[in-house]
């Protein structure tokens, strides 16, 4: 079983950026997400192609490794090799080695991984949060530098301090969400 021919002529392709629109086509698709969550779990691979197609299908169907059919398989197996391995493949995200049936992440992933930060619905866009902490944070020292109680009593280096603290909590917890949010992170988990 060969899932697809190596493609040879990768210059223009890495030359340059994925446009935002080529990055959404990528997204766009549950199963070109599994294999790049996939592949982002296991370093960016090299995987075997037999191995991530047992992942797809297993996410598609939801079950488990042993109550896979044949069915299944072939139509993961027809999808991935017809379609999203070869797109993946064209847009220089991915590298398949025909002759050891591997599959890898190339660098140009990175560019791809950018645009997955997922705000449920019940949260801001940490884009608003920092905004609101920096307006936050400029309005308290306005207060102190125009001494307005209770800001006029507190020193400037402990509402610096505060700022810088605030800052710094908020950027770990920010990056913490940012790397569980990564491609791959929920195999991490697993």
């Amino acid at each position: 079983m060969r899932p697809l021919r190596r493609r040879l002529d990768r210059s223009a392709a890495t030359e340059e950026t994925l446009s935002r629109e080529t990055v959404f086509e990528i997204l766009r698709n549950e199963r070109r997400r599994h294999v790049l969550s996939y592949l982002k779990a296991h370093d960016g691979g090299p995987v075997a192609f037999e191995d991530l197609l047992e992942y797809v299908a297993i996410r598609e169907n939801d079950v488990p490794a042993e109550e896979l059919v044949a069915t299944q398989r072939k139509r993961v197996y027809a999808g991935l090799t017809q379609t999203h391995l070869p797109m993946l493949e064209d847009r220089d995200v991915i590298r398949y080695d025909d002759e050891s049936g591997r599959v890898e992440l190339t660098e140009r992933a990175r560019q791809v991984e950018f645009y997955l930060e997922p705000v449920p619905e019940s949260r801001i866009p940490w884009s608003y949060y920092f905004l609101g902490l920096s307006l936050g944070c400029a309005a308290v020292l306005v207060m102190e530098a125009l001494a307005l109680p209770p800001f006029d009593s507190i020193p400037v280096a402990v509402l610096l301090g505060f700022i810088v603290s605030a800052f710094l909590l908020s950027s770990a917890v920010y990056l913490r969400e940012t790397n569980r949010n990564r491609l791959g992170a929920d195999l991490d988990e697993e």
